[in-house]
């Protein structure tokens, strides 16, 4: 079984291979190590069945560039498929068992409310019906002491019970569960020996942590999606046997990092932000070859953009999230996802131009890929713009109907809005970057940071063809195009380390908790981490732990997660300072702190880290020639008053360090386009990255200074 992940080289091949799979295309990232050589693709995905368009990419790698799958010393690959189940309610038949009296906990759910004031909110239905969800005659109290044994005449009943069920998996989440987790291994084992068929998940594994909701929705969320991972997984191990792979095979997990086949299998639920992860990684890896830290991405594919935010160079983690109004509680990058992507559908409602949530998808997907799409969306309107080349779309593989584009936006949002066809597609564009900017809020202004303080960095196959006008309306005079955009989650996936991530809930007053006590919770953490990592490969010199603590006011109902000064060089936990870093992190937060108050810690956690070999950037030579020669031109349509303009084409590839360019222009490689907007100044660096300084934001923001 292709299961584990060593730090050492093996004797296999010389090349590592990332791969994304996406609701549209599949990307691929092919790196060589010893060259730092780096070739990407895309194919198109198949959206019933993800591993024909690994197939096709395989073959594509081999007749293309030489190299087949068995010279691959390492597949990563980022899957959708459990996002795609929960999306579209297509997962497994799950049973739920929970301590007598707690059965209908998916239901209830908490008094928080997604949207406040709306009356008719409709919950999403619980993923474990009623007639699914089995009460348990068992319990343990608030202190892990058992008040109600677990009988194996309870166990029978409950075996016999599930046998009855038409179901494909089973959740069990027992009360505290997370303090004495006995119960949950016992009624486990007896089910899997029993009913070896079905697949049984264990909210102590899973998340064992405190909030009995939050927790039993994420076991129920696990074994919804197990069955859909673990038949891909058999997909891929097949794909892989046949052509030769011998290497190792990991995935991409939601916290950013690499985790075994074998785990995921268990732990489907850690892939549901697996394509995001994998982007977010690429995006903050890349920048720091060219020395930033602070970075707002944004990455826009075919349905959806997804936002985040890294400061100082590190991944912002949390392990509060949710999908489709669940709740998620596993580590998981933090970002935040709106419903405007390239095949977002543009349409006027009461008078108005609205562009998506709804997409066109991948069938038939936007009215110029000529699927038989007839709804017009943010690529046709790119499109029809200029902004996107129709011979050229992904390496001139997919040609693009230009007219036909222009059709549906003149009968769909032209002639009911009273617009000609070029205002109603640059409205299209506006509308597009307001969502993005709106987006944008939720993980700068709405947390206390400033986005002007960023650099933009836009990825994805439509991220370029909006920056420059997100960069000029949100005020940030900096933009970061990184290197291969269009396929920055596959390479992110070649950028990343294997890690695991372990929490410990105990709720303790830390003016009533000594340092040692913590210091020993927090070894107990590190070690399980370091063996679970050591299994699979890692050598103790190359694995690296870091400590927080989720922590509180006494008496609040929500924490701020907190890490642990100086740990693990110092063992010795510095109450005095952990208590000042959280009154700091609560500033900054909330905007204000209460230093008079006693502070608890309800949460430990430890993020594992094990060292591998990863992908890298290679230095870019500079060019012999004096200036950068368009390989074509064609007309572009920047701005209304302005009217339709003449404009250089640039190949990305044929750009060299130290390259300058100002606007306007469009610099284009098979994956993506990115527009350089009038009077925007290009910059390329050492390392091939894209800077674009952005005059009109500097502009602006003097402006708002100078007005107040």
């Amino acid at each position: 079984m292709i299961v584990r992940l060593s730090l050492q080289h093996s004797e296999v091949g010389m090349y590592y291979l990332g791969v994304d799979t996406g609701g549209t295309f599949t990307d691929f990232a092919l790196f060589r190590r010893d060259t730092c050589a780096l070739q990407t693709f895309k194919v198109r995905s198949v959206p019933s069945d993800p591993g024909a368009a690994i197939v096709i990419g395989l073959d594509r790698m081999k007749q293309e560039f030489g190299v087949p799958a068995r010279e691959c010393e390492r597949f990563i690959f980022g899957t959708t498929v459990a996002t795609n189940a929960v999306l579209e309610r297509k997962g497994a038949r799950v049973a739920l068992l929970t301590t007598r009296g707690m059965r209908d906990v998916l239901e209830i759910q908490r008094q928080w409310r997604r949207r406040l004031f709306d009356l008719y909110l409709q919950k999403p239905p619980a993923l474990a019906p009623r007639r699914h969800r089995l009460e348990v005659d068992e319990r343990v109290t608030a202190s892990g002491e058992v008040l109600i044994a677990l009988t194996d005449a309870e166990v029978e009943r409950c075996i016999q019970a599930v046998a009855a069920l038409d179901i494909d998996a089973v959740a069990i989440s027992f009360l505290f569960s997370f303090l004495r987790p006995e119960h949950e291994q016992y009624m486990a084992a007896a089910l899997r020996k029993r009913l070896p068929h079905l697949h049984v998940t264990i909210s102590s594994e899973v998340s064992p942590e405190f909030r009995e909701y939050e927790r039993t929705a994420t076991t129920v969320m696990n074994a919804y999606t197990i069955p859909k991972i673990s038949a891909l997984a058999r997909r891929i191990e097949g794909i892989l046997k046949d052509v030769g792979f011998k290497g190792t095979f990991g995935v991409i997990q939601s916290n950013g990092g690499i985790m075994s086949l074998e785990t995921a299998r268990s732990r489907a639920v850690n892939t549901l932000l697996s394509g995001p992860a994998g982007g977010v990684v690429g995006a903050t890896v890349v920048a720091g070859y060219s020395s930033v830290g602070n970075i707002l991405g944004f990455d826009v594919g075919g349905t959806s953009t997804d936002i985040t935010l890294v400061e100082n160079g590190k991944l912002r983690v949390t392990a509060e999230g949710g999908i489709a109004g669940y709740p998620i509680k596993v580590p998981q990058v933090s970002v935040h996802t709106i419903g405007a992507g390239g095949g977002s559908i543009a349409r006027p409602v009461l008078g108005m131009l609205k562009v998506g949530p709804e997409s066109a998808g991948a069938n038939p997907g936007p009215v110029c890929y000529g699927g038989g799409g007839t709804e017009p969306t943010g690529t046709d309107a790119a499109v029809a713009l200029g902004y996107i080349d129709p011979d050229y779309f992904a390496g001139g593989e997919i040609k693009l109907d230009r007219a036909g584009a222009r059709a549906a936006i003149e009968a769909k949002v032209a002639r009911p809005l009273g617009l000609d066809t070029d205002v109603a597609a640059l409205s299209i564009l506006d509308v597009q970057v307001a969502n993005i900017i709106g987006g944008m809020r939720k993980v700068t202004v709405e947390v206390g940071r400033d986005p002007r303080d960023f650099v933009l960095l836009p990825f994805g196959g439509a991220g370029g063809l909006y920056a420059g006008l997100v960069a000029e309306e949100a005020g940030m005079s900096r933009i970061m195009l990184p290197q291969h955009p269009s396929v920055l989650s596959a390479l992110g996936m070649l950028m990343t380390d294997v890690r695991r991530d372990g929490v410990v809930t105990r709720v303790s007053r830390l003016d009533r908790t000594s340092s040692s006590e913590i210091a020993a919770i927090a070894a107990d953490l590190a070690n399980h981490g370091i063996a679970t990592l050591g299994k699979e490969g890692i050598e103790r010199s190359q694995i690296r732990t870091v400590l927080s603590c989720d922590m509180r006011y006494v008496g609040q109902a929500y924490e701020l997660n907190v890490p642990v000064p100086d740990w693990p060089d110092c063992p010795e936990i510095d109450l005095v300072r952990l208590t000042s870093a959280f009154h700091e992190q609560h500033r900054l937060f909330y905007g204000q702190c209460s230093e008079g108050e006693p502070v608890e810690i309800v949460s430990y956690r430890i993020e594992t880290t094990g060292l591998v070999e990863k992908a890298e950037l290679r230095a870019l030579p500079p060019r012999d020639a004096e200036r950068p020669v368009p390989r074509t031109s064609r007309d572009v349509l920047f701005d209304r008053s302005q009217g339709w303009s003449r404009c250089p084409v640039f190949e990305r590839a044929a750009l060299a360090a130290q390259d300058t360019l100002t606007g306007p222009a469009i610099i284009e490689d098979r994956g993506s386009s990115f527009v350089l907007r009038p009077g925007h100044q290009l910059l390329v660096d050492g390392v091939g990255n894209i800077f674009v300084n952005v005059p009109q934001a500097a502009t602006r923001h003097a402006e708002e200074q100078l007005n107040g």
